[in-house]
């Protein structure tokens, strides 16, 4: 298993309906490939947490840079994964506006590591309250 975290550019008007499309679409489909993660969107900007099977997540990763809606695809991080951090997700989501990504900055300078679920997972943490707290 592994865990793909990557950034894009969302197009030039890009609206909520094409948002809540992708999620249906993702959580439709990942189920049946054991795909699970969470989408973040905001500001322009769209980040990504792919866990699952190897080659369902590249897969998949290759699909999404096909995709019109974004673009400029960024892979940030990727490692293998023991656990899953959103197991019980298909595809979630959290809507910010605006994005900020400077808690990404860490995991990108770690990027040719392997981070352990707990690193992971503080990093994401401590992006998600920024959020909240925006």
């Amino acid at each position: 298993m592994i865990r793909l975290l990557y950034l894009s550019q969302a197009t030039p008007g890009t609206s909520d309906d094409q948002i809540q499309n992708i999620l249906m679409v993702a959580r439709r489909n990942n189920e049946a490939v054991g795909i699970t993660g969470v989408l973040v969107h905001g500001g322009g900007m769209f980040m990504q947490v792919l866990e699952g099977p190897e080659h369902a997540v590249l897969r998949l990763y290759a699909k999404i840079l096909d995709d019109p809606r974004h673009g400029g695809c960024r892979v940030i991080h990727i490692t293998p994964a023991n656990e899953r951090m959103f197991q019980d997700w298909s595809m979630g989501v959290i809507n910010s506006d605006p994005l900020e990504f400077q808690h990404i900055a860490e995991l990108r300078a770690r990027r040719l590591e392997t981070v352990n679920a707990k690193a992971f997972m503080d990093v994401m943490r401590a992006f998600a309250k920024g959020l909240v707290e925006q």
